[in-house]
Order: structure tokens, then sequence, then C-alpha cells
């Protein structure tokens, strides 16, 4: 009986370690996917945040082009995180003297 006892106590001891490994494993496994998500959110706000800046400046250049506006403002970044909450006043300006081309030339500022 004694020979009994002891052998369910090393298997025991040897359950409670195949466990704690496999939740150490798991554990791990969660904090890597956390953080791979985390920086994956931050990739994407970046893009967004490119994307939304070159469209930004688009659409100032187009009205200039197609109206008899001198200067138009932009507010980048708007609400995007790591820019002002009004985002970054851009002045996109149409510079008077123009080439003989009909190209107009066009300042940006912030």
């Amino acid at each position: 009986m004694h020979f009994l006892a002891s052998r369910k106590s090393v298997v025991l001891v040897i359950v409670i370690g195949v466990v704690l490994v496999l939740s150490s494993l798991a554990l791990a496994a969660l904090t890597l996917m956390t953080q791979e998500s985390r920086i994956s959110e931050a990739k994407i706000k970046r893009i967004r945040a490119m994307y939304a800046v070159q469209a930004a400046m688009v659409h100032s250049l187009e009205r200039l082009r197609r109206s008899n506006v001198i200067s138009s403002h932009v507010y980048v970044g708007a609400g995007v995180e790591g820019y002002p909450s009004s985002g970054i006043d851009v002045s996109v300006t149409r510079v008077n003297g123009s080439d003989n081309n009909a190209t107009l030339t066009i300042q940006a500022d912030y």
C-alpha cells in the first residue's frame, strides 16, 4: 500500500508540473499575441494618417486648380492619435508669377 501511495504522489507532481508548463506556454503566447495586436494597430493608424494627409493635400490642390481661390487651409491629422486634437494647419498657396506653360506654382507651409 505504501508503494501505491508514493506512486500516486509522483504522478501528481508530474501532472502539476505539466500543467504549469502548459499554462506558462499559454500565457507567453497570449502576451505575444497582445503585443503583436498593439503593434499592428499602431501601424494601421500611421497608414491611415498618411493617406488622410495625402487626401487632404490632393483636395486642397484640386480646390486651388479648379477655382480662383488663392490659398487653402487643410487641418492634417485632426482626431488622429499623436497629432494635436485640431490637427496641423497646412496652408497651401498659389504663387503669383507662374510660368508660361500655364502650370501653377504652389507652396505648402505648416
